[in-house]
């Protein structure tokens, strides 16, 4: 998810589309499995890590572009998110980023400028409520956090994956949409779970106050040191008024014990406001 904002660096203006929203999920009974079980799959198999150390390339694509760029990221379950961003295959660093619980910060290099500030610049960026779960979760294939009370989900199995959907839990704070104030918002998440192993396949949030639509693909797994899948390969989409989508692939994935993170800005770069 990170990529997401990092893609709007370099990103020029896309082309406004008209949103439809999906039809909603098939209501195939499903096969030996209800929500309160496949909720507890879910998490019996999500990506459990300590440190993650990638390799990563990255397209971002519009109806009239497509431009890549490359890096490192290192991530510490529940902590840091660090990245550097090259262009000019590998030749120049572009960008540094990092993130943590309750701080974004950013050194563009090709600017000599750096941001520091909160999650509020990534809700404004995207326009939508951003914060380091969300990005951390997008990241590796794992879920948002569900209610408790899985009277809430509905579960579906469409002949080939479960599909689990529920309320997103939000942050409760005053979000203005097109000049009119919002004091709540929900999100639906819908998820799909392999029906061999349940690791996620998909994760679709659908903001029915803006009428906006993120999505996540993961495939090409590869089994982390815990056992669980890691995907390789995410595509991301976001549909609203702008659509830009961001096909990721990492490379060279470890998963170690620490890593250093290193962000010094330069004394003479300028610090940017937004």
């Amino acid at each position: 998810m990170l990529v997401i904002p990092v893609a709007l660096f370099f990103a020029s203006c896309f082309t406004a589309k008209k949103i439809q929203l999906p039809n909603p999920p098939p209501t195939t009974s499903l096969k030996k499995e209800n929500a309160y079980s496949l909720m507890s799959k879910l998490r019996k198999n999500s990506l459990n890590y300590h440190w993650i150390n990638a390799h990563f390339s990255a397209d971002i694509i519009s109806d009239s572009s497509q431009k890549s760029f490359g890096g490192v990221v290192r991530m510490r379950k529940d902590s840091v998110i660090w990245m550097t961003v090259s262009v000019a295959l590998g030749a120049y660093t572009a960008l540094h980023a990092k993130l943590d619980d309750d701080s974004v910060m950013f050194i563009d290099h090709y600017n000599e400028q750096y941001f520091k500030g909160t999650y509020e610049y990534l809700d404004t960026l995207l326009n939508e409520d951003i914060d380091f779960d969300l990005i951390q979760s997008f990241m590796v294939g794992n879920s948002l956090e569900f209610y408790s009370d899985t009277s809430k989900m509905n579960a579906y199995y469409d002949g080939r994956d479960y599909i689990l959907s529920t309320v997103r839990k939000r942050r409760i704070k005053k979000l203005v949409y097109k000049n009119k104030p919002l004091h709540s918002r929900s999100d639906v998440q819908l998820i799909w779970l392999d029906a061999t192993d349940f690791h996620i396949k998909k994760v679709r949030l659908e903001d029915f106050a803006t009428h906006r639509i993120f999505e996540a693909s993961y495939d090409d797994f590869e089994k982390a040191d815990s056992g669980s899948n890691f995907p390789m390969h995410i595509h991301y989409k976001i549909s609203a008024e702008k659509t830009i989508e961001i096909d990721l692939k990492y490379k060279k994935v470890n998963f170690t014990n620490y890593e250093k993170i290193p962000f010094i800005i330069p004394e003479k770069y300028e610090q940017k406001h937004y």
